[in-house]
């Protein structure tokens, strides 16, 4: 295995060696402040609680919220760098779910090579503080992860997995292939971590865990129609094995049946809301009966329902941070071109065929309380890193969620996906400072939250360039 990905690493960096690197542009740059920070007067969105904290002082020092108080005394005010926080909200930073650092969200047609570093810097420049990358090679994403926490890049916090376990020629090899041309496209059977048979399985998880992932991903889903899928037998195999080890499992699914085989089999996160059919209440009482929260990744849907008819459009946040050269392949009839494609083409008009169960089956999930979690499935065509966040938390509220669950739901909630005790998502004196600082009350008005007035990342406030 190693050496085939040795070969695979030299092969990669010859074809991209001279590419041009598009992401000229810098998004932030830390600020030099080196006093603790005092938020006096704000108002407190904990990320938990569906009422503010009203009137608060909140001390930052030392990378962490320190202290919450009233009236806090400031004896020398050249200690402190302080903002004033009247009228104002202050809440975690959020957290998107379901990242893929290693894509440019470039088609395979106008390929480009991805800058890692860029994607990070266009997460935190929305307000993202967290991302979950939900497959890549580890290594490069752990290498990734590390350098936002020795400071040598700026980015929000990376948790990983590796790339998802999968069953030959399933999803996501066919549009691998596509997008790496030969010699790649024939390494990637070898490169995925794929399994058939249920003795292969604690050989398989052992393996997996090697790379040392905070989580795992298994694919349960049939993409492209046609392709391989794995069976529920090896399924649930895999689970039990990864819960034995003391790892929790994202399990990406399309199908109602999927759904249901993944909460049955123990899944404890859905990856992706229920598409590639029609949920019955039937099948909706048994996912809200097992409490597994839903990455729902509404806009990435959408998104490829418009490309594929040759309709979509960049948001106005899309062509702030994305360069432009990844966005006009997919911009009005440029979109059909994913005809040439056919792994992709028959995802993309799988999408479209079953465009009108997304909302039927969210509200089926909504009206039983299934606990829904902000992702994005970024960066892939039509998803981008931070831009698609902020089309996300538009399209849960549009579909019918209120402003607290969105909120809920991209900070406290998914901070507990897979951690018992995080030290992000929620607002607490020892919790990382990780903040956003809002002009008015998201409560009240989500919007509002696409704009902050300060961008805190353990403890550093984030100057935005294009302020």
């Amino acid at each position: 295995m190693k050496i085939f990905y040795s070969l695979y690493l030299i092969l990669l960096s010859i074809i991209i060696s001279g590419c041009k690197d598009y992401y000229t542009k810098q998004l932030i740059v830390e600020s030099d402040i080196q006093h603790p920070i005092i938020f006096k007067n704000v108002n407190i969105f904990n990320g938990k609680d569906s009422l503010l904290l009203l009137d608060k002082d909140v001390v930052v020092d030392k990378g962490v919220v320190k202290t919450i108080t009233e009236n806090f005394i400031v004896a020398n005010d050249d200690e402190y760098h302080i903002i004033n926080g009247k009228g104002k909200t202050i809440m975690p930073g959020m957290i998107d779910a379901h990242v893929h650092l290693s894509g440019s969200g470039a088609v395979p047609w106008k390929n480009v090579k991805t800058n890692e570093a860029y994607n990070l810097e266009a997460y935190l420049h929305s307000g993202i503080t967290t991302v979950y990358d939900l497959g890549g090679m580890a290594s490069d994403i752990k290498d990734l992860s590390r350098k936002v926490e020795h400071r040598k890049i700026i980015g929000p916090t990376v948790y990983h997995t590796h790339i998802p376990i999968t069953v030959k020629n399933g999803h996501p090899i066919p549009l691998t292939k596509e997008v790496l041309k030969w010699p790649l496209r024939s390494f990637v059977n070898t490169l995925a971590p794929t399994i058939e048979k249920v003795e292969d399985v604690e050989e398989t998880i052992t393996k997996y865990l090697k790379n040392n992932v905070d989580y795992v991903k298994i694919i349960y889903d049939q993409i492209p129609p046609g392709a391989p899928e794995m069976t529920f037998e090896v399924l649930k195999a895999l689970i039990d094995e990864v819960h034995e080890k003391g790892y929790k499992v994202f399990v990406h699914i399309g199908s109602p049946q999927n759904a249901v085989d993944a909460v049955n089999a123990g899944a404890d996160i859905l990856a992706h809301g229920i598409w590639r059919g029609k949920l019955t209440a039937e099948e909706a009482n048994t996912i809200a009966q097992s409490k597994v929260p839903v990455i729902y990744t509404l806009a990435a849907f959408i998104n490829v329902n418009a490309i594929n008819k040759g309709q979509f459009y960049p948001k106005s946040r899309d062509t702030l941070v994305v360069p432009k050269i990844i966005l006009d392949p997919v911009m009005g009839k440029n979109g059909l071109d994913v005809e040439s494609q056919e792994a992709m083409n028959a995802f993309f008009d799988d999408v479209t065929d079953k465009n009108e169960y997304l909302l039927h089956n969210f509200k089926l999930l909504k009206e039983r309380n299934v606990q829904m979690i902000l992702g994005t499935d970024s960066s892939l065509p039509g998803t981008y890193a931070g831009s698609t966040y902020l089309q996300e938390i538009d399209a849960l509220k549009a579909y019918g969620l209120s402003n607290f669950d969105i909120l809920a739901g991209g900070t406290y909630h998914a901070s507990r996906l897979f951690l018992e005790d995080p030290d992000f998502g929620s607002i607490e004196p020892g919790k990382k400072a990780n903040l956003l600082l809002i002009d008015g009350n998201p409560l009240e008005n989500i919007g509002l939250i696409k704009s902050p007035v300060t961008i805190v990342m353990n403890g550093i406030i984030i100057e935005k360039l294009d302020d």
